[in-house]
């Protein structure tokens, strides 16, 4: 098989990959109207590190394979972070257990959780909360 084709054969069969894919597809995403950040996911597999970069600006999102600055930086092994985005796994469970660490801006990792999947057979979707209005409610507490 040629290395092309074995590339975008895994690809295709990557749930990580596809995740990201699938943020990029529309351009933009409603849940993330007026916010923005940078995030950078360090997916740990072995001895290797899949870095992904997302940066949202007012719900616009992009998503690059690059090692770069961002306002978050969280790190996570493959198959934890494979079962959150194929809604395995809840987000803020896999951080409470200690499976996600993450330096810098909380916020954005509260913002990014919204784009996540529910578990199988969950129905629609909450009204999302602006990370703003998360940050504020837990300064005022």
């Amino acid at each position: 098989m040629p290395a092309a084709h074995a590339r975008s054969a895994s690809l295709a069969t990557d749930p990580v990959g596809q995740f990201f894919a699938s943020l990029t597809r529309p351009g933009h995403l409603a849940t993330f109207e007026g916010e923005s950040a940078t995030l950078r996911f360090d997916v740990l597999d072995g001895e290797r590190v899949d870095r992904w970069h997302v940066t949202v600006v007012d719900g616009d999102v992009t998503v690059a394979r690059r090692n770069s600055p961002a306002d978050l930086v969280a790190r996570i092994q493959r198959p934890d972070f494979e079962a959150m985005v194929t809604g395995r796994m809840n987000a803020q469970a896999a951080l409470l257990r200690g499976l996600v660490t993450f330096e810098g801006d909380v916020a954005a990792l509260m913002m990014f959780q919204r784009c996540l999947p529910g578990p199988a057979g969950s129905t629609g979707r909450v009204a999302p909360i602006s990370s703003k209005k998360v940050m504020a409610e837990r300064r005022a507490s």
